[in-house]
């Protein structure tokens, strides 16, 4: 059973922990997170969440007291949207079928909001895991925006995905 609880800074060792190259933390954060992860990016993040409304809401997905996963949303109030993002799970922990079950609880948390009508991500056309993973969960390709960020001298795609609020 995954619970999700919100990000605070007794996770952050954690969560830097997963991450081990420039490459991982620009699949997890993309071009703004920065190789290694530290207590002042991670504090940055959660402080975005102090806003009314908040910017950007952190979660810690846990298996009893195990840090197994993480996610965040950032939120465009002015027109209805949120975009998951910062998307990982433990490597210890990958290939136990965790991110659905913490993923769909963060859908529930984006629409929880009635003016949020729109939930989108951004991934790596490289990562066919997770794009496969959101598909599973509903959300539809949009688009690829080609050559987004070079890393380690190869051009990585970005693939929009989304999907609406579910009709009762």
């Amino acid at each position: 059973m995954i619970t999700l609880v919100p990000f605070a800074r007794e996770h952050f060792a954690a969560l830097s922990g997963w991450f081990g190259s420039e490459a991982d933390i620009i699949q997890w954060g993309g071009p703004l997170v920065h190789f290694p992860l530290t207590d002042v990016q991670l504090q940055t993040m959660l402080d975005e969440g102090r806003s009314t409304p908040p910017k950007r809401l952190c979660w810690m997905a846990m298996a009893q007291t195990i840090p197994v996963g993480h996610a965040q949303l950032v939120f465009t109030w002015e027109i209805g949207t949120a975009r998951l993002s910062r998307v990982a799970i433990a490597p210890a922990q990958r290939g136990r079928g965790l991110a659905i079950p913490m993923l769909r609880q963060i859908i529930r948390e984006a629409f929880r909001f009635p003016t949020i009508t729109r939930l989108e991500l951004n991934v790596y056309a490289g990562n066919a895991p997770a794009q496969k993973t959101y598909q599973k969960l509903g959300f539809q390709q949009e688009h690829t925006q080609r050559a987004t960020i070079q890393v380690n001298g190869t051009y990585w795609d970005t693939v929009r995905m989304s999907m609406q609020r579910p009709t009762p």
